[in-house]
């Protein structure tokens, strides 16, 4: 515990614990035009976090990144964050299983737990599995979701896959409180209800949220009952600064419905509990902008599984505790006016608990980072480092160089290279688990995945009303991480010599006519083991994915969305995957002053789809509610 009393000390001699908020109210003074609700208006000038840890332009970015705001995840027809995720190209979501059910996130073909996902930048992977499910944390408080599509390791650590981070709504500005109330009701007896308000009284701004949902699900032990909250207050400190304070609660009871018959059991319930949080402190010393947040996060997960509908205690019973706690310190300075020089450093302290484990494990963590961008117009050169150190997988060194260069005769229009070390620990549990998981082993001599990865792009806007977005990548991935099995007949996670993965994007958004825009995208992924020449399967996200959308919105407060999207998974036969075809969802909504009406149709063509049959999405189903505001 030495590197939790060295965080208690740390923040006593920041003086004042600290967050990011700064870059979010630069974020509000960003210029867009009345629609920029869509993706092609003004899409450079956006204002991002994720991929500098302070406010950057997006087409400085050298990195892949897609940003989802506020506005647009209004006009889709979203439920969950999975589904706002889903409709992001290149990203891939596991086939959703209805409300409040766990999905996985796939990014250029890696495995979720090499997806970093975060709130606030409050990390939320686990030491026990890593990976995160996208639905412990609301989508109805989210100001934006900045989305880095590969590796991120020289900010971010073990970030070989990409970076999700999900930026929560700001305080509020006003002395006149604004809020607004929704209610809904869907198909398998589905009810949700939300409500927030934002605020400032006097020198104390406030953004307070909460939701319930419930929902009867397709069939037997296939419920839910979901209920969450959030709270953000800020304290401005005038010269001195700010303080922000956050604090967000999620918990469910999830069933998972009646299992194939083939299955040893026949369902399970799956509870959770997750509290995450932050302190913060941000203000201004000798021309820099200077952060530091104390963020905190404790997960609680529980699978009870059962041989019968109608046995009342479970034949097994799994739990994971994980408590994790950060310190972030982090300084922005702007050199020549234009260049930016970021340096900082995160101490981590991770407990977890198991019945997988005899005693509770503890994994330390210190990285410090360096980030500076040189802007010699019309170039833009970015040099990235980073070097983690942990207690349990050792030493990793991330260094990463980009350029971007900006067109002159082409409007925004720019082509990126970069190039990066990224690198992945792997979940604490394969290498310490005691008990035996139904013929899995333990390896304790698992080391991290390790990847050169290569990244190229061009993002254009040839006439006014076509933007257009194409990218390649390529990962070479040492000691990559599969499972196998040895000469006893046991499974368990092994490091092969390598992998490669690659693959192609393209986006497009074409404005037809005023208020009416058409979106098309694609992507291909491939990943293989070098050493055997064969395809990797399992985990590994989708193939081929598609995605189309049509969205019309006039000057009457109507709107209306059309998404079509098609996956292809890469998983193994005996998984019996139904995967190609294409599926759609639909919204439409009227606003009548300060009502607004909406009407949402999932699985609209009625499909039967899995990409393992133990886990087929719902059939068709409608959504439809009312959202006051004011």
């Amino acid at each position: 515990m030495k590197i939790c009393k060295g965080i208690i000390v740390c923040l006593l001699l920041a003086g004042m614990p600290q967050t990011c908020a700064k870059a979010e109210q630069h974020h509000e003074e960003t210029v867009l035009s009345a629609e920029s609700n869509s993706q092609q208006e003004v899409y450079l000038d956006k204002i991002i976090i994720t991929n500098r840890r302070t406010a950057t332009g997006l087409g400085e970015a050298t990195e892949n990144i897609a940003v989802l705001e506020e506005g647009q995840i209004e006009d889709l027809p979203v439920s969950t964050l999975s589904d706002a995720l889903s409709y992001i190209p290149a990203v891939g979501i596991e086939p959703r299983q209805g409300f409040g059910k766990a999905s996985s996130i796939s990014i250029q073909g890696s495995v979720s737990r090499q997806i970093r996902v975060m709130i606030d930048g409050i990390p939320l992977n686990s030491q026990v599995l890593t990976h995160v499910n996208p639905a412990v944390l609301p989508v109805e408080d989210i100001d934006r979701i900045e989305v880095i599509k590969g590796a991120a390791s020289s900010m971010w650590g073990s970030a070989l896959g990409g970076v999700v981070n999900v930026i929560t709504k700001d305080t509020g500005k006003t002395l006149v409180p604004k809020g607004s109330f929704t209610t809904s009701f869907a198909g398998f007896k589905t009810q949700k209800e939300n409500f927030d308000v934002s605020g400032k009284a006097g020198r104390v701004g406030y953004y307070l949220f909460s939701s319930y949902m419930e929902s009867g699900g397709r069939g037997p032990k296939d419920d839910v009952l979901e209920k969450k909250a959030f709270t953000k207050l800020s304290y401005d400190l005038k010269e001195a600064g700010s303080i922000i304070v956050s604090f967000g609660y999620s918990a469910a009871q999830v069933n998972s419905g009646e299992y194939p018959a083939d299955s040893i059991f026949r369902f399970q319930e799956q509870p959770y509990r997750v509290r995450y949080g932050k302190i913060g402190w941000e203000g201004d010393w000798a021309d820099s902008e200077i952060k530091v947040d104390l963020k905190h996060s404790r997960q609680e997960y529980i699978t009870k599984s059962y041989l019968s509908l109608f046995d009342e205690a479970p034949a097994s019973r799994v739990e994971v505790r994980d408590r994790a706690y950060q310190l972030s310190m982090n300084s922005a300075t702007h050199l020549r006016g234009k260049d930016l020089l970021v340096l900082g450093v995160d101490f981590d302290c991770d407990t977890i608990k198991s019945t997988y484990l005899l005693k509770a494990k503890n994994v330390k963590l210190q990285a410090p980072y360096a980030n500076y961008t040189l802007k010699l117009e019309p170039w833009d050169f970015n040099l990235g480092l980073r070097y983690d150190r942990n207690s349990e997988f050792g030493d990793q060194t991330s260094p990463a160089v980009g350029v971007v260069y900006h067109f002159s005769n082409f409007p925004e229009t720019s082509a990126r290279v970069n190039i990066s070390h990224a690198f992945n620990a792997p979940p604490l549990i394969w290498k310490y688990y005691e008990e035996n998981l139904s013929g899995i082993t333990t390896n304790p001599d698992i080391k991290p995945e390790r990847a050169w990865v290569y990244e190229t792009g061009l993002e254009s806007k040839p006439i006014d009303k076509i933007w257009i977005k194409f990218s390649l990548y390529r990962s070479d991935v040492s000691d990559a991480i599969n499972l196998t099995q040895n000469g006893l007949g046991q499974y368990y996670m092994k490091n092969f010599e390598k992998f490669r993965r690659q693959g192609v994007e393209l986006e497009s958004n074409i404005n037809i006519i005023k208020g009416l825009y058409f979106d098309v995208a694609a992507a291909f992924n491939d990943v293989e083991d070098r050493a055997t020449g064969q395809t990797v399967r399992g985990g590994v996200g989708p193939r081929q994915s598609f995605n189309v959308g049509i969205e019309y919105k006039n000057e009457n407060g109507f709107k209306s969305s059309l998404i079509g999207y098609y996956n292809r998974w890469n998983n193994p036969p005996d998984t019996q995957p139904n995967d190609r075809k294409m599926l759609a969802d639909a919204k439409i909504s009227q606003q009548i002053k300060n009502t607004t009406l909406f009407l949402s149709v999932h699985n609209l063509t009625n499909s039967k789809y899995w990409s393992d049959y133990f886990f087929p999405i719902p059939e068709r189903y409608f959504e439809g509610g009312v959202s006051f505001n004011w």
